[in-house]
């Protein structure tokens, strides 16, 4: 399976419109929460490196170097330190390599979460980085759904939430609806890029008003 991983970077970069090292990385993450998942503890500190070229992978784990060892997982001792890293001292991050070779089934469903996850994350990036010189601008868009708190709303590849402040009171909005939305924000949070529209902002009401009085533009 770690062959197939290799080999899933370029075909995904290609059919999902991707930098390879966007592809790459995420690819990375998987084999690392994999190794994890099958060798380590939840919260160690684990990368990945992958060599598409040879269709090969090492993983690196993480542990502090103490004196006196609490958890062989998450930490390591000086003397055992400096058989990795001769001038290591007590404090540094030690890394010790490990090779992969294979995953258990577990594991390699957990890499398979992963890369699903991280790649509609990076997918949403790549497209809303096409409306950070939008911001700022009046688009139109169609109401996907209603919600008590926000209006999610698509823009063409993108969709954006007009939050419960940025609407215009007493407006009501249907699904299927074709509307005209102010683009606010992109908001980068935890979750991933969130692309922020509005109907009361203050230039959108300004946009509509000229729109209705075009003679205000002389």
């Amino acid at each position: 399976n770690l062959k197939q991983l290799t080999l899933a970077v370029r075909t995904i970069a290609d059919e999902k419109n991707l930098p390879e090292d966007v592809v790459l990385s995420v690819i990375e993450q998987a084999i690392a929460a994999a190794w994890r998942r099958d060798n380590g503890e939840r919260d160690q500190e684990v990368r990945a490196e992958l060599n598409i070229n040879k269709g090969t992978a090492e993983v690196f784990v993480a542990r502090e170097v103490v004196e006196v060892v609490g958890s062989e997982a998450y930490e390591i001792s000086l003397e055992d330190a400096r058989k990795v890293k001769a001038d290591a001292e007590l404090g540094d991050m030690i890394e010790d390599k490990h090779e992969v070779t294979s995953f258990g089934r577990v594991a390699a469903q957990t890499a398979k979460q992963v890369v699903l996850q991280r790649l509609r994350e990076a997918e949403r990036e790549v497209v809303l980085e096409e409306f950070e010189d939008k911001i700022g601008t009046v688009v139109n868009g169609t109401v996907q759904r209603v919600e008590p708190r926000v209006v999610r709303v698509e823009i063409g590849k993108a969709s954006g939430i007009i939050p419960q402040s940025e609407q215009i009171q007493g407006e009501y909005y249907n699904v299927g609806n074709r509307i005209k939305v102010f683009i606010k924000d992109i908001e980068r949070e935890n979750r991933g890029p969130q692309l922020i529209l509005s109907r009361g902002n203050e230039a959108f009401v300004e946009y509509l008003f000229r729109q209705e009085v075009p003679e205000l533009e002389t």
